[in-house]
């Protein structure tokens, strides 16, 4: 009775992952190959984990060992250890090399590069075509501040009050 009762829970918790066309969970060994329940590799709701992982879009959890790829857009935490490449990002990001085009959140890593943020980027190096939000590293590059802030040791906003400045530069 009490197999029965677990099998028919456990049914019960997880038919409305199979309701969708996305994954609830992808096990990846490196890049595609990976097992996902159901058989989406591409499109997660839930969680992605494994050594390396190439995703086209990410609702939830991602958790790589070395790198991971969202081609389109991530949605929640994206985290490996050494590379973490996204297209559009709304919420965190974290590796040693973090690169996304469009951020809403927070980058954290050594290097950080993306085209637009709005959020943060903490690094020893940042860099951002437009930077809305707060740049914190020792080296931050912005192309253009619209609104924000640059906290390190050389900050360089190529449309600020002075293009190069120590310690803070910023434009409100």
């Amino acid at each position: 009775m009490k197999k029965l009762f677990v099998l028919f829970s456990l049914l019960i918790v997880s038919f409305p992952s199979f309701a969708t066309e996305a994954s609830v969970l992808k096990l990846s060994l490196w890049d595609q190959m990976a097992v996902a329940a159901p058989n989406n590799k591409h499109d997660v709701t839930g969680l992605d984990f494994g050594i390396g992982s190439k995703t086209d879009s990410v609702t939830g959890l991602q958790l790589d060992l070395i790198w991971s790829e969202t081609n389109y857009q991530l949605k929640g935490v994206s985290s490996a250890w050494l590379v973490n490449m996204a297209n559009q990002v709304k919420g965190f990001q974290t590796a040693v090399f973090v690169r996304a085009t469009d951020v809403v959140g927070v980058q954290l890593g050594a290097v950080n590069i993306t085209q637009s943020i709005n959020g943060a980027q903490i690094a020893f190096y940042n860099q951002a075509e437009q930077l809305h939000g707060l740049q914190l590293g020792f080296i931050n590059y912005a192309r253009e501040i619209n609104k924000g802030l640059q906290i390190g040791l050389l900050n360089i906003a190529e449309n600020g009050y002075l293009p190069v400045m120590v310690f803070v530069n910023g434009r409100f």
